[in-house]
């Protein structure tokens, strides 16, 4: 078997990768650095642990499992390999949720506690900060309830927070979940109305794509704060900056955005009690070592003939 790695490990990294190729039947793992070193080896490659480009993979005919360093697939799955029935793909979903809940609970508080305002004052040396909201007891909204949706939950627990949540696929309540029903649309505006904040924790699909736009935004309350850190294009963003003008919700934590970086004419810039993130909710000094790990023993697991974890359905995107 060929094994391509197409991700930037370390010479050190990549030769723990060919040892355990070897170690579980001979097989052989070519380095590509770029997508031309890849084209290079592809025609051979029967695994691409790392970045799968289309152009390599029209290049592969052999391919049957691409392990991916991402959670959301929603930029990965080109036509072409979603139509490749022979070709598993898995992600690392619940990989980067930790810190992805620890960046939506930062951008949340620094929302509820004006520390967004103080910071802008510090600037002009003024003693003063924006309006303060105490979040205890206040109910929780989750859209989607994996990786990311049971890390924000986890941290709202030392706020007594009721968490109510919604998801397509998850029907069993985990611990400090109040309340799980199927993600409906009725089910989704009954959120929207009961939360005083919303957290999404969907991924980008076909269904999801502005999932939360004007009516949706017109139904949460004026007092309810907006967070997403997941994937860029589930809200759209005109009607968030027209809601966020016109007061109908109290504040937005943004992370992801549909265009990435978000261009200048966005009208989020200039939108009141918003704060954005350049896309860093994943972003961890652990999230290297991670992703290494993650991939030696999905690699093996998959040399030794075991079930990998977190295969995705393709047509769904997750």
């Amino acid at each position: 078997m060929k094994i391509l790695v197409h991700y930037p490990f370390t010479d050190e990294q990549h030769d723990r990768l060919r040892q355990i190729a070897r170690e579980n039947g001979g097989h052989e793992v070519f380095v590509a650095n770029d997508e031309q070193e890849a084209l290079a080896v592809a025609s051979q490659i029967d695994v691409i642990v790392g970045h799968f480009p289309p152009a390599v993979c029209a290049a592969a005919p052999n391919l049957r499992w691409v392990q991916s360093f991402s959670t959301g697939m929603d930029k990965f799955l080109f036509p072409e390999i979603i139509a490749r029935d022979e070709v598993a793909i898995s992600n690392v979903a619940g990989l980067y949720a930790p810190q992805g809940g620890e960046h939506a609970w930062a951008l949340l508080l620094a929302l509820t506690r004006g520390i967004d305002q103080a910071i802008r004052q510090n600037d002009q040396r003024k003693w003063a900060g924006g309006t303060t909201v105490e979040l205890t007891g206040q109910t929780l909204g989750l859209v989607g309830l994996g990786g990311f949706g049971i890390e924000m939950a986890k941290r709202a627990a030392g706020y007594d927070m009721p968490i109510i949540a919604i998801d397509p696929v998850r029907r069993d309540l985990p611990p400090g979940i109040s309340e799980l029903k199927d993600n409906s649309r009725e089910n989704l505006h009954s959120l929207l109305r009961r939360a005083d904040v919303v957290m999404m924790a969907c991924p980008r699909t076909e269904e999801t794509y502005h999932l939360i736009g004007r009516e949706e935004l017109s139904l949460m309350k004026e007092s309810a704060y907006l967070i997403n850190v997941t994937r860029g294009g589930i809200i759209d963003e005109d009607a968030l900056s027209e809601a966020l003008h016109d007061g109908q919700i109290a504040g937005a934590g943004i992370d992801v955005t549909e265009i990435e970086p978000l261009p200048e004419e966005s009208p989020l810039w200039d939108a009141p009690n918003i704060i954005l993130t350049p896309h860093r909710a994943g972003a961890s000094q652990h999230r290297p070592r991670k992703v290494y790990e993650f991939f030696c023993a999905q690699l093996e697991r998959y040399l030794k003939g075991e079930p990998v974890l977190n295969i995705i359905d393709k047509k769904k995107g997750y």
